[in-house]
Formats: structure tokens, sequence, C-alpha cells
């Protein structure tokens, strides 16, 4: 079950998906979840079990340079109280972009995040809107990209913010005058972005704390 706060400003929420394709929401999850989720990440860091972060469309290529982070999958199967929380919540959230949007989410991928002291992840989109056309019909499609952040008394001289180009794909060398506009959000814990997987380029910027997400992609087929 949702939150009461966002509960109550779903179709706020989801209009804005609709009018601008990305959405800030806070206290998506409670803080006693969020810093459940926050203490995993410290035991599967300290215990080795999250790994380098790959990139390219089979995501094995690791380029230190390109992002930082040590990512672990997660398996709903096998999934923890606080995980269990997470995936019901966002269950609730796919119900809702599917009955508003009609947009045919049929599941969801998601793994935990860590971005060691000054490492970020350089700008990059998580899907070509040319991805349509090529991927077979019995393959998953990233449509929908959220992140969950899981920083505890995160601070604005922290750093780490998401940084979300907002036209960015329409800012082309054919059109130099029309700059990438670009907005910072602040990692705050509780705090999901939303936003459609094919049209916002984004990065995330370093920052003097180790910085802690939940990131997940609804599919469609």
């Amino acid at each position: 079950m949702l939150p009461s706060y966002f509960a109550l400003n779903l179709e706020q929420q989801l209009s804005k998906i609709t009018e601008h394709g990305f959405c800030v929401m806070d206290n998506f999850i409670t803080n006693t979840t969020a810093m459940a989720l926050s203490n995993e990440i410290n035991l599967l860091y300290e215990t080795a079990n999250m790994h380098e972060a790959g990139t390219g469309q089979a995501l094995i290529s690791i380029n230190k340079h390109l992002r930082g982070d040590s990512i672990y999958w997660l398996d709903e199967a096998d999934a923890s109280i606080a995980q269990q929380v997470y995936f019901g919540q966002m269950e609730a959230l796919r119900l809702g972009l599917n009955q508003h949007l009609y947009l045919g989410l049929c599941s969801l991928e998601s793994h935990l995040a860590l971005y060691p002291i000054g490492a970020g992840y350089k700008k990059h989109i998580d899907r070509f809107k040319s991805a349509n056309n090529s991927q077979k019909i019995d393959t998953a499609i990233r449509q929908i990209s959220c992140i969950l952040y899981l920083n505890q008394d995160w601070l604005e001289a922290d750093g780490g913010h998401l940084r979300l180009y907002i036209n960015a794909l329409e800012a082309t060398a054919e059109s130099p005058a029309k700059a990438a506009l670009a907005i910072n959000i602040s990692p705050l814990s509780g705090r999901l972005v939303m936003f459609l997987s094919d049209t916002f380029y984004h990065e995330v910027l370093p920052a003097i704390r180790d910085r802690k997400s939940l990131t997940g992609w609804f599919l469609t087929r």
C-alpha cells in the first residue's frame, strides 16, 4: 500500500508525467524502510556482494570514467522485508500508471546502488527511442525509470544531485540556440524521481559522502 501522502496525490503526480514526462515524489517510503534498505547496501558492500556496474546494451563493459557505482540486482522471490515494502509500493504505482496513462507496464527490474565518495555517472539515457524498432517482441523494454534515494540527513552541500536534462533531445547541433535545460535534484531519503526512459538524458553528480539509491525500471514487451 502506498503512503497516504502519495496515495492522495497519485492523480496529480501522474498528470505531471503526462504533461512534463517526469515527477518528483517525496516520502514515497517511510524513514524506517529507507534506513533498512540503506543498511542492506552497507552489508552487501562490506561482504563483497555488490559488483561494479557495467555500461552498454549488455551492461558488461566496465568504464569507471563513465560510472563509478556498485550495484546489486534484486529478486522479488527472495526479497527482504524492506524490499517487500518497496516492491509492494512499486506494484501499486505500476497499476496506477497503467490505469491513468495506458502504458501497458508488465514488470519491474530493480537494483540497489552505492556511489562511493567522488563517484558519479556521466550524462546518459536509459533507452533510445530507436530501440522500439529494433527490439524483438518477447524482449522487455524500459519505459519508466524510477530512482528512490536512501540517504539519511543529506545536505545540499553534500552534492550527489541527479541532473535531469529537460529538453536534451530537442537541443541538437541543428538547433544550437536551443540549449538543453537541466534541473538538479537532491538525493534525499525517501524521495522518488520518475521519468520517461527514452526521453530524459541524466547524470549523477559526485558527492562528498557515499550516495545510496534503489533504481527501478518499469518494462513493457
